[in-house]
């Protein structure tokens, strides 16, 4: 974490571009600022070809797991191919579903990273929803915005029970935090 702080003054005068790119290029140190730890279930979604699923499954070593979720099975097949070539056995692909939610049970993952994708979302009220169900109580969303309002994020998230903890790596990443399971009510 020194390491970052140390180094995040240098991508402070970036545009939104730019440090898109220093995240990217410093994605195990922004991994761990982001709370990933040893032993975690982690969902990154929209995860591309791995530029955090491949760090990410590093971190969580042989007792966690890295579940990787895209819409475009190509990329899909290089973030695959590199954990291959990485030795990397805790990666679990996804191929989104066309229709539907996320795959993966209530209460199973420990944090969620969504870098730079929510663009890509048409119906984000219901991803939102998913994401609260898949994230265990006490679990962390972490979102970068890039293209979209981080007071739309926020007001999204919040709506559907999570709760702003923290702005990290210079206030551009919003941390969420589910505190309870939400109440079901029985007709």
């Amino acid at each position: 974490m020194g390491w970052l702080k140390k180094h995040i003054g240098l991508a402070s005068g970036l545009g939104e571009f730019g440090f898109k790119r220093w995240l990217d290029n410093h994605a195990s140190e922004v991994l761990t600022e982001l709370g990933v730890k040893a032993g975690q279930e982690i969902l990154d979604f929209g995860c591309g070809s791995g530029t955090y699923t491949i760090p990410a499954a590093k971190l969580v070593g042989k007792d966690g797991r890295v579940y990787a979720l895209d819409i475009n099975k190509g990329t899909l097949d290089r973030m695959e191919e590199r954990a291959k070539q990485e030795g990397l056995r805790n990666i679990v692909r996804i191929d989104t579903p066309s229709e539907g939610g996320i795959p993966l049970e209530d209460e199973t993952i420990d944090l969620i990273l969504m870098i730079d994708v929510l663009q890509e979302i048409d119906n984000r009220e219901s991803l939102f929803d998913e994401v609260y169900r898949i994230l265990k109580t006490g679990g962390i969303v972490s979102v970068y915005p890039m293209h979209i309002a981080e007071e739309e994020v926020e007001k999204l998230a919040t709506s559907k029970g999570l709760s702003l903890e923290e702005r990290k790596i210079q206030g551009r990443i919003l941390s969420f935090r589910k505190f309870t399971r939400k109440p079901h009510f029985s007709t």
